[in-house]
């Protein structure tokens, strides 16, 4: 195996591992928002995130002084929409609709993404692709819905399912920009910066909230789902997405966003007692079916290149000298 195929294989699991640590943000978030206040709750998964990363900043301190004028507004928009503004649309949206209709929304996550790659990065899809999204789309749609119904309606459901929408969104952005931004800073140093733009956003509210919380009623299961919200999604999952997003397009990189609902429903079998469909399994195979196939689209892409290239230089050596 050569060393550009590994540098790939590791790209593609970075993406995956990334994007299955996000999804166990979902349990965690459910367990936190039982024990915790709206805004606390968020604040202290913030604080600890901020926290774990912040070695990272000692250790790169020097690249600090360096980081331009417009990779700050960057840092500050992923911070403040990629984190805050998701967390608020999230939770606040959430409050307007049952889980059914939230995940119907959020379920749009891989088509918002390679939409917004096409529109704002050129991205070239391909049917390929556009195939491996919309299996994602189904599976995450089966993996969340079956065996549930709708229960909001009216202007709740309207309401809610826009403010989902504007999660999703965020959600997008985050991903978008983040890629931009790892072409010029390490994710080692852009995501502490990040996460500490989002803490900062959160601490009004949340020390607010603080003065009047009885911190001895969580239980430990709760303190843990607090640390698994913190570490999972953001501390870690974030930093191996981003790795992975650093090497291949923004439209591939959307196929793999249908790991997160895998995951989280996985977690939730055994952390939250979630029962267990048959169904689900049809839904596990088209998200795993979409994720194989975002990736031979990437490899034939990769390999069309390796072809132009050596095309090239076989001209280049034809040429006198």
């Amino acid at each position: 195996m050569d060393g550009k195929l590994k540098q790939q294989l590791k790209a593609y699991a970075q993406l995956f591992v990334g994007m299955a640590l996000f999804g166990t943000g979902t349990p965690a978030a459910k367990v936190v928002s039982d024990a915790f206040p709206i805004f606390l709750g968020p604040f202290l998964r913030l604080t600890i995130a901020a926290l774990a990363l912040t070695p990272f900043l000692v250790v790169y301190r020097h690249r600090l002084p360096r980081i331009s004028g417009s990779d700050w507004i960057k840092i500050v928009i992923i911070g403040g929409i990629g984190i805050v503004a998701f967390t608020f649309f999230l939770l606040t949206g959430m409050q307007q609709v049952n889980g059914v209709v939230g995940s119907v929304v959020m379920s749009l996550s891989p088509a918002t993404m390679a939409t917004a790659a096409v529109l704002f990065m050129h991205d070239r899809m391909g049917w390929r692709k556009t195939l491996a999204v919309a299996l994602a789309v189904a599976g995450v749609l089966v993996i969340n819905v079956s065996g549930q119904a709708i229960q909001s309606s009216g202007w709740a459901l309207i309401v809610g399912s826009v403010l989902v929408f504007c999660a999703v969104a965020s959600q997008t952005l985050y991903s978008i920009l983040g890629k931009q931004l790892i072409k010029d800073l390490r994710p080692t140093v852009a995501l502490p910066l990040i996460v500490w733009v989002a803490t900062l956003l959160f601490a009004g509210p949340g020390l607010y909230q603080a003065t009047s919380f009885d911190f001895s009623t969580p239980s430990p299961n709760e303190w843990l789902g607090l640390v698994v919200w913190g570490m999972g999604p953001l501390a870690v999952g974030t930093l191996i997405w981003f790795r992975g997003l650093s090497q291949v397009s923004a439209s591939t990189a959307s196929g793999y966003m249908s790991a997160m609902p895998a995951s989280a429903l996985t977690l939730s079998y055994f952390w939250l007692g979630d029962a267990f469909h048959p169904v689900h399994l049809v839904g596990f195979a088209l998200v795993f079916t979409s994720i194989g196939l975002v990736t031979w689209a990437h490899r034939i892409k990769e390999a069309d290149q390796e072809q132009v290239e050596r095309a090239v230089d076989s001209c280049n050596c034809a040429l006198p000298s």
